[in-house]
Formats: C-alpha cells, sequence, structure tokens
C-alpha cells in the first residue's frame, strides 16, 4: 500500500472518529463536511487503488454515500428523502459494482434467504408507521436487500463484502426503527459506527485483492 493510501485510510477513520465524537454538539457549523468526508477519502481511495470499472463504479457509490451525507446533514426541506433516493442511487452502484465479480454459489443460499426473510420481517414491523413514506422505503429496502444478495455472490477471496453490506442493512435497520417506530438506545452512535464500518470493509474488501 502505497504512502498516498495509507494516508486516505488516516483521513477515514480521523474524520469517522471525530464525526463520532461530537454527535452530542449537532447540528454544528461544517458537520456535513465531516460526516462526508470518511466516504470521500474511501472513494478517492477505491478509484487510486481499484482498477479497471469496479474502481470507477466503487468510487461513484462512494460519492453517492457522501452526497447523502451531506443532504441529511443540512436538514432542508425533504433532507431525508433527498438522502435516501441518493442512497438509493448508491446502492445500485454497489450491485453493479459486486456483479463484475458474480458467480452463482450453492454455499451463500442460506445467507440469501437470512437476507430476504429479514426485509421482509423488516417490512412488515415498519409498514404501519410508514404512512406516505411506504413507497419509497419499500423501493430502498428492496435495493439494499439486492446489494446485500449481489455482495453475497461476488466471487472473491475474502467475505468482508459481505460482512460490509450486512453493516450498512444494520446501520438503515437502526435508522428506520429509531425513525419510524421508537427511540433506540445510542441511535445516532451506533448507525453511524456500522455505516462508516460498512463503507470501510466494502473498500477493503477489493483492497484485500
Amino acid at each position: 500500500m502505497t504512502i498516498v493510501q495509507k494516508t486516505l485510510l488516516y483521513v477515514f477513520l480521523a474524520f469517522a472518529i471525530l464525526f463520532i465524537c461530537l454527535l452530542p454538539l449537532e447540528p454544528y457549523a461544517g458537520n456535513f463536511a465531516i460526516k462526508a468526508i470518511p466516504a470521500i477519502s474511501l472513494a478517492t481511495l477505491a478509484f487510486i487503488a481499484v482498477t479497471g470499472i469496479r474502481g470507477k463504479l466503487l468510487f461513484a457509490s462512494l460519492l453517492f454515500c457522501a452526497a447523502a451525507d451531506i443532504a441529511l446533514e443540512l436538514r432542508i426541506e425533504m433532507s431525508f428523502i433527498i438522502g435516501l433516493g441518493l442512497f438509493l442511487v448508491a446502492h445500485i452502484l454497489f450491485i453493479a459494482t459486486f456483479s463484475r465479480d458474480f458467480k452463482a454459489q450453492k454455499s451463500k443460499i442460506s445467507v440469501i434467504i437470512l437476507l430476504v426473510v429479514y426485509a421482509m420481517m423488516m417490512a412488515f414491523v415498519l409498514t404501519p408507521q410508514l404512512q406516505e413514506m411506504a413507497i419509497p422505503v419499500y423501493i430502498y429496502l428492496t435495493a439494499i436487500t439486492l446489494m446485500g444478495i449481489f455482495a453475497a455472490l461476488r466471487a472473491s477471496e475474502n467475505d468482508f463484502t459481505l460482512h460490509g453490506a450486512i453493516a450498512f442493512i444494520v446501520s438503515d435497520s437502526i435508522l428506520a426503527i429509531n425513525k419510524f417506530m421508537m427511540p433506540a438506545p445510542a441511535a445516532d452512535y451506533l448507525v453511524m459506527i456500522t455505516y462508516y464500518l460498512s463503507l470501510f470493509l466494502i473498500v477493503y474488501s477489493f483492497l484485500k485483492e
């Protein structure tokens, strides 16, 4: 790993920790930038270190994650819908990235079944609270579940892609429960820790190769 690549990882880690530590002070000036820098640094790292179309797709995926981070932190009108839409595009790009290494694997059938069952369970639990948000949430839930499935079916020497996808699903699950159902203990911390972990694991899975 080159000095530039290591520096980008250090930037990711430093700003991820900084944003999480500053959560009690929300909202504050410049919070959107601090929140987005980890995804931007990983996007840059992917562009530099991951060759071919996969690197470009991963770069685009992470940039959309960063854009979604900014939209959610700006707290403007419809910021949640805008953020949801940007993350939806990010997941579609993640699917496109993972599909480049697609390989049907019988050993992953149980994982796929669990992902589908979990998505159906989340939809069932959230539905009474969603109201006009039902359709957008269902679409997003479908996309992130497909992202997890394509992560599971990615032919790779490691399972970090799948672990990252699962961490992303966990992060969004906590966020959804906290927003639509009931306050979850330490929700903001758990959402951000699992979110940043998911992005790191996805990028690391490609670097590891």
